[in-house]
């Protein structure tokens, strides 16, 4: 009797500290955390870089946000990405960045892989909240080097880069999802600070992941100056999406 009593009591304990640990964990439903870019690097000499943006609530002062990843679905490893600033009144942008290369010995894990799977993890307020996909985790592959491999996750727009020049060029690139065949993606910028705006349109690039999943398009206008500053606009399937940094814009890098 006493004998039973002991095993009913562990199994008590025992489903008490799961449904502990279940109440504090949960994958995120609303926006507590989403991924918003990851790309994935392979150069010359080995090197693989490894590195992305995520979103986050801000649900508290004190918080950790982690990428959970394997190149292998054996080994798992963890790296912190760290705080880059407000995304509006109620978010927050972290960043993370990994590499290797052939002559360290630092994230060997990195070394060779053909994919990389990966999930996001936040601890604030003692819970824990997911952003893995929907349960699928995020994934990406790619077979050769030199080259990149991107995944958007929360925006269907992102600017990658835009670069002014003495001579009068405005360039860049911009990732966007494959939401459809038929797309339009159009850079809005001034010279003038907005006093006046012009449109431009990108063109499609190539594909910059493994499913034809994300691709770049590239722009490049003569302009009047080097003081460019611009946002974006993809319309796909009737509806418009835009990334103007938050309302803030973008201002080319002079170069």
């Amino acid at each position: 009797m006493k004998s039973m009593k002991k095993i009913l009591f562990s199994i008590i304990m025992l489903t008490l500290v799961f449904g502990a640990i279940l109440s504090s964990s949960a994958f995120a439903a609303g926006n507590e955390v989403k991924l918003l870019d990851s790309t994935i690097t392979k150069g010359s000499y080995g090197f693989v870089g490894f590195r992305g943006d995520i979103e986050v609530e801000n649900l508290g002062p004190t918080k950790t946000v982690q990428v959970h990843y394997t190149t292998d679905n054996v080994n798992w490893y963890n790296t912190y990405a760290s705080y880059v600033g407000p995304t509006g009144s109620t978010h927050e942008k972290w960043s993370f960045s990994i590499s290797t290369n052939a002559f360290t010995t630092d994230h060997a894990e990195l070394k060779g892989m053909s994919f990389i799977k990966f999930a996001l993890r936040y601890d604030v307020n003692g819970s824990t909240y997911w952003d893995n996909n929907g349960s699928l985790d995020y994934y990406n592959t790619f077979p050769f080097a030199g080259t990149i491999s991107t995944i958007l996750g929360k925006p269907n727009v992102l600017n990658s880069f835009g670069y002014a020049t003495s001579g009068g060029s405005f360039y860049g690139k911009i990732n966007v999802k494959n939401l459809a065949p038929t797309k339009v993606v159009k850079v809005l910028y001034t010279t003038n600070n907005w006093a006046t705006t012009q449109t431009g349109y990108a063109t499609f690039g190539a594909f910059i992941n493994y499913a034809n999943e994300v691709e770049y398009w590239d722009f490049n206008f003569s302009v009047s100056g080097t003081s460019v500053k611009y946002k974006i606009e993809y319309t796909v399937g009737g509806s418009t999406y835009i990334d103007d940094n938050y309302g803030y814009n973008y201002t080319a890098t002079v170069i």
